[in-house]
């Protein structure tokens, strides 16, 4: 499947030896695969379906038929049933013992499907803990009783509002005061979704038990303030990140979410195309020049350029990393993470590693002039170098670079590509509805003929909700992106000082398609609809 190279296996046969483990499990420890990867080729060897857990709610049913322990101890998880059959989420298809088992106590004929080793884990203790307690019913019953005017267990009440936030994959917490009522909103898939309203009495308890626990001043109500703690939810660990915020009500508080598990991603689980993943694959292959992933903050960047990193042969390549902070762990790379106490910074750390005999250098973003002058002359005598940078779209890259004081003829001699993207949120699989359409009807909403020649037919989807997707009809995020590869001629006229509406035409020209039409594509792939692509793009 291409995930894996002989040198690969060569070098975790070697590694093997020196710490005897499973083939799948060294191959893991090395991070020459990823545990889904893992999964979807033994999907494909026993010709079973795989499934993301992620976009999975299982039947409650289902999980009253297998017993939290038998789960648990088998790494299994029952998704759904009828009448006859029991699906079973499984890392080991071979295991005729278990499925022996599974037929006996559920009286049911038992359907494999293939998962992640470390999902199945993780979402059968969310699963079977929501089962036996339903979080949404203790905050619900919580907020009865302070309407009732009785004592409330405040630790109690921001710990369920941190374990539902994890159940539903939130990334950011707000609770923002209102005059009567506290209101609890967690972001979803990049999108803000009303969850909790609170009686206002609780507001400043709430607000203070959480100061508590970020180390911040619970008396200073005037100002903002940043802090941070640890948190952990049925044996996974949790960084938050704190932010109050003063205003007419009370203090506003939005905390960041971080998992510690964070999976890495290949360029096919971020949406890409095929044509857009063979090119990216193809630069970050190249021995020197650079490459920049572009976008605001929260567009994935990171993620892809990760990713993308994943393709570099880090056996024969010395591969070293400067980043704010180390957010994946990779084996083979050399990585170090930004100190600015320590005066370890993005300009000191390119210096040290022109030291180091490098090959491929990623520094994790471009925010300044000296950075950006050692990044490029960096790229320009021998070197790769990866990095991120703050603009709306691929093209916007070059007048921005000419901002921090780059000459034209160093931009167009030492950038291969720019990539820029934005998230969108994918349709809900298990309730998105088809409609046909005609090429007219299609044109008139805006969607190019260049892009509509690319299918046989014109189907979109739209969405329903259902109980996998919260009603939401949406669930997961993809990535849309815009490449602009400097090839000659667009090197000259970067030279040349031609405008970017010129530079554009020339590579439109070339076949480039914009951040809008690869959401089109998408759209008509049946992957998101055509209202998300405005809502993220104008």
């Amino acid at each position: 499947m291409g995930f894996i190279t002989k040198e690969q296996i060569e070098v975790a046969l070697d590694v093997q030896k020196a710490n005897p483990k499973f083939f799948g499990e060294t191959l893991l420890d090395l991070d020459f695969v990823t545990s889904n990867e893992i999964a979807e080729a033994m999907a494909i060897q026993s010709n079973l379906e795989f499934v993301n857990l992620e976009h999975i709610v299982p039947s409650p049913e289902a999980l009253h038929l297998i017993p939290q322990n038998v789960a648990r101890a088998k790494n299994i998880l029952p998704i759904s049933m009828d009448e006859f059959n029991l699906v079973v989420v499984t890392h080991d298809v071979n295991d005729l013992i278990t499925l022996d088992y599974l037929r006996k106590i559920s009286k049911k004929h038992i359907k494999f499907v293939v998962g992640d080793k470390s999902s199945i884990a993780r979402y059968t203790e969310i699963f079977y803990y929501q089962l036996n307690n339903p979080i949404e019913l203790e905050i619900q019953e919580i907020i009865k009783q302070a309407v009732n005017k009785l004592e409330i267990n405040i630790p109690l009440l921001v710990d369920l509002l941190l374990n539902s936030a994890v159940k539903d994959r939130a990334t950011d917490i707000h609770i923002s005061p209102d005059s009567s009522v506290t209101h609890v909103f967690y972001r979803i898939d990049g999108v803000l979704q009303h969850f909790y309203s609170l009686p206002h009495q609780l507001h400043t308890q709430i607000i203070a038990r959480i100061k508590i626990l970020s180390n911040l001043d619970i008396s200073e109500q005037r100002k903002p303030q940043d802090g941070a703690f640890s948190y952990e939810f049925l044996n996974e660990m949790f960084d938050l990140r704190v932010s109050t915020l003063p205003t007419n009500h009370g203090e506003n508080i939005v905390m960041r979410l971080l998992g510690k598990n964070t999976a890495l991603f290949s360029l096919k689980h971020l949406g890409l195309t095929e044509k857009n993943s063979a090119k990216i694959e193809k630069y970050f292959t190249k021995p020197y020049g650079i490459v920049l992933i572009v976008g605001p903050t929260g567009s994935g960047k990171t993620t892809t350029l990760y990713s993308a990193l994943r393709k570099i042969d880090s056996l024969k390549k010395n591969v070293l990393t400067i980043e704010d902070p180390i957010e994946y762990k990779f084996s083979f790379i050399k990585q170090t993470q930004l100190n600015e106490k320590a005066g370890y910074n993005f300009q000191s750390a390119i210096r040290a590693f022109m030291r180091q005999d490098p090959d491929v250098m990623l520094v994790g973003e471009i925010r300044d002039t000296e950075t950006a002058e050692l990044a490029v002359r960096a790229s320009i005598t021998g070197h790769l170098v990866l990095s991120t940078l703050h603009t709306n779209d691929a093209v916007g890259t070059i007048p921005r670079l000419s901002d921090l004081g780059i000459q034209p003829y160093l931009i167009g001699s030492g950038l291969i590509a720019v990539i820029a993207q934005r998230l969108i949120r994918k349709l809900c699989n298990s309730c998105k509805k088809e409609k046909v359409y005609t090429p007219q009807e299609l044109q008139n909403m805006g969607i190019p003929q260049r892009v509509l020649q690319l299918f046989p037919q014109y189907t979109l989807f739209e969405p329903t909700g259902c109980l996998h997707c919260r009603q939401t009809g949406y669930s997961g995020r993809l990535a849309i992106v815009e490449i602009l590869e400097v090839d000659e001629d667009i090197e000259t006229m970067i030279t040349n000082k031609a405008n970017t509406q010129e530079i554009l035409k020339v590579a439109h020209a070339k076949g480039m398609f914009s951040m809008k039409e690869d959401g089109y594509i998408k759209a008509l792939s049946g992957i998101t609809n055509i209202e998300e692509i405005f809502r993220v793009v104008n």
